[in-house]
């Protein structure tokens, strides 16, 4: 994912091994990225390009109108089948593969204009109309078109709807895109220890939001977050997996989009409108689009480091790394390494490509085999690159040096990012339905679905017990009037705000990933270093904060909490022996994660009544040896609580996801998003139960959590408000 492709880290990997032992040596000394660049350059040839050429065609990116046809007769067998959402799909991706001005093109938004108007998105058809007219849609078959207009036409004016026009869709946009909105309460510190890192000038409550920065480039992750399909026919068995991030998300935005405007000259990338289209192939994608496969062989970091060059432009580049070789100089007749600027002028902390320029690459900390890696990886690419021509423009127009130096500065700086990224990038992640079918009660997971760096938000250090939450939102660009330029650059934003109270002169903190609340502090520990390259020292780890081996395994017997021991685990109770294995216990979790999985199946297929006779067996299984904390017993009665919803029986769904709440508390903590969203989840439950004193005794309490974490305006708190002033009259 993050990293090469399998077949491509072999390939490397057989060139490391193929050194001798004073080339491996001499590699190992070098800690500037010019010299291990310069190194691995040695060490490639056009027989790697070919290489690399060869695994790429596994990724195919290449439009084909036979590719496209077949796609959209699988369109068309589900919307015979009345499935005109996944009709839809289909025909999305008949339009990204069709070539442009092709009869294919034009008969693939033709089918996708008629599934939105069966789904009454009635503006989506228009547009599909619009666009299979002007990509010459047979002459003969545009009466059909043109009647299905009129249909969509007469269906706005009965409904008194208007065209769309970018509904949740910034309206101002700095002029590069990643400037940051820094609270007033928020300042800069930088000192030798900790580098560059924000603390509080005044004291903040919690819940206040500190920093809203853009993203400055981001990369999808494809596959992910895939979700397997109610198996009921054939054609849904064919379906099941069928769509990842790559299909379902602008590629630029991340918006979520059913009906993606294609990219001209690959099947791979898509946007959610001509908007995004418009400023991704200015900025990186024309640049790209040749060598889409070459990028998913070489990893989301090789990706998002030669995006981050070309967001940015050689000319640009070339400025800020003469300006801090110059600013990190030492003093005369003194050495050292110019990897980072050690006092950072003021102009670097403004959300600008000096901030990322700036952040530690840690390159001796890197093993030296990942280092070889990624300097061939680089190398590589950048012959690659060089070999097609599609650069030459760009360095011409956007580098003062030419020839081998402007090649040499390319692979230098996307090297250096991608050293940097393994500490600085940022995992981007939606939250998405997991429920079944029309659940009326939410059922939300996280899901990481893109990679990115945020300048202003990568100099925030880490802690184990962490004062600040960040969440993601998407932001598309519009398509500006005719002669008009267009003043929304649209991307990836993220929101930091304090979900609690943070004192004046205390630091800003964000979690890395290890939490006390769900890992011992020797993990957390070991994982930062081997990560992130330092020793954690967090008030969490100096307290010896975290979660216990035996934490929520209870005795079988007498039910007393157990304690960790070298075999296994003992009850601490005087005159009781019981004793539980590892492998025992490992035996008795994977059989209840069988059930649970199994009756997540039933349910979806639905069949929600087996599944809640599943669960009532894993349920009394789990409760004799595991504490209502423990996180698979929160994952049992949030399921129970599913299958009950689905049949209906309200309040009984209460009762199980009450169960839930203790486990998301001590695995999550009390102001965790996780918590305000199952809190969420028990007042609707409440609500569809005709049960309003419990629901209204819960608002507050979910309000507050979700507020810490959520915009004022998202769904889930405008919901909460709606349910609250509904129940009012009913107390």
């Amino acid at each position: 994912m993050d990293l090469p492709c399998f077949e491509w880290q072999k390939h490397a990997e057989k060139k490391w091994d193929g050194l001798s032992a004073a080339e491996k040596t001499s590699f190992s000394s070098l800690l500037e990225v010019d010299d291990i660049l310069s190194f691995a350059q040695s060490q490639t040839d056009s027989r790697d390009v070919t290489v690399l050429s060869d695994i790429s065609k596994k990724y195919q990116m290449r439009k084909d109108s036979e590719s496209a046809s077949g796609l959209r007769e699988k369109g068309n067998a589900y919307f015979r089948a009345r499935d005109y959402t996944t009709a839809t799909m289909f025909y999305s991706q008949g339009v990204c593969c069709a070539p442009p001005g092709s009869e294919e093109l034009a008969l693939c938004y033709a089918n996708r204009s008629a599934s939105r108007l069966r789904l009454h998105l009635h503006q989506e058809c228009l547009q599909d109309i619009g666009r299979a007219l002007k990509h010459g849609y047979p002459t003969h078959l545009q009466q059909k078109l043109l009647d299905r207009r009129q249909q969509c036409l007469k269906h706005q004016r009965d409904d008194g709807s208007s065209k769309e026009g970018g509904s949740g869709i910034a309206s101002e946009c700095d002029g590069s895109g990643s400037l940051p909105h820094v609270s007033p309460a928020v300042h800069f510190r930088f000192s030798p220890e900790k580098g560059r890192h924000l603390v509080a000038r005044e004291d903040v409550a919690a819940g206040e939001i500190l920093l809203e920065e853009r993203a400055f480039a981001c990369v999808l992750i494809p596959g992910t977050g895939k979700k397997s399909g109610v198996q009921n026919s054939a054609v849904e068995e064919e379906n099941q997996d069928a769509f990842g991030t790559e299909h379902l998300l602008c590629h630029h935005c991340l918006s979520r989009t059913n009906n993606p405007v294609p990219c001209p000259g690959c099947s791979y990338t898509r946007y959610c409108g001509e908007g995004c289209q418009q400023v991704a192939w200015q900025r990186h994608h024309c640049w790209e689009c040749p060598f889409g496969g070459e990028l998913r062989s070489l990893g989301v970091l090789t990706h998002l480091a030669l995006r981050v060059v070309f967001r940015t432009g050689l000319k640009e580049v070339q400025k800020v790394r003469e300006m801090a070789s110059w600013t990190s100089a030492p003093p005369s007749g003194q050495e050292t390494s110019p990897r980072t600027c050690q006092d950072p002028p003021q102009h670097q902390l403004d959300g600008s490509y000096m901030c990322i320029y700036c952040l530690l690459p840690h390159v001796s900390g890197h093993p030296s085999s990942l280092r070889f890696l990624c300097a061939v990886t680089v190398a590589t690419l950048c012959r690659s690159l060089k070999e097609a021509g599609v650069l030459q423009k760009f360095l011409s127009d956007e580098c003062d040096e030419q020839g081998g130096g402007a090649w040499c500065m390319l692979g230098a700086v996307v090297l250096r990012h991608m050293f940097q990224l393994r500490c600085n990038s940022q995992a981007v992640t939606v939250l998405r339905d997991c429920g079944v079918g029309c659940s009326s009660v939410s059922a939300m997971q996280e899901v990481r679905v893109a990679t990115a760096i945020f300048p202003t938000l990568s100099m925030l250090n880490h802690s184990c017990h962490p004062n600040i939450g960040i969440a993601f939102r998407t932001v598309g660009v519009p398509v500006p009037p005719r002669g008009q330029p267009g003043t929304v650059c649209g991307g990836v934003m993220v929101t930091a705000r304090a979900f609690r109270d943070v004192g004046s002169g205390q630091e800003l903190l964000h979690c890395y990933g290890p939490h006390y609340s769900r890992m011992p502090t020797s993990e957390r520990r070991r994982l930062l270093l081997e990560q992130y390259f330092f020793h954690c020292g967090c008030d969490a780890c100096r307290d010896h904060q975290g979660a216990t081996a035996a934490s929520g395994l209870r005795c079988a017997r007498c039910g007393c909490p157990l304690q960790c021991a070298k075999l296994g685990y003992l009850c601490p109770r005087s005159g009781c022996d019981f004793q539980l294995a590892h492998g025992e216990l490992s035996r008795r979790l994977q059989g209840l994660e069988e059930l649970l999985d199994q009756a997540t199946r039933l349910i979806e297929m639905d069949r929600p009544d087996q599944a809640a006779q599943e669960l009532q067996v894993a349920i009394r299984d789990a409760s004799r040896f595991l504490e209502e904390t423990h996180p698979l017993q929160g994952q049992l009665a949030d399921v129970a609580a599913r299958a009950q919803a689905a049949m209906g029986n309200w309040r009984q769904a209460a009762t199980q996801l009450s169960r839930s709440i203790p486990a998301i508390q001590v695995q999550y903590g009390d102001d965790s998003a996780e918590l305000g969203r199952q809190l969420f989840k028990l007042v609707q439950l409440h609500f569809n139960g005709q049960q309003p004193q419990e629901a209204v005794s819960l608002i507050p309490k979910a309000r507050h959590v979700l507020s810490l974490h959520c915009d004022p305006l998202c769904e889930e708190l405008q919901e909460l408000r709606a349910m609250e002033d509904c129940l009012q009259g009913a107390l």
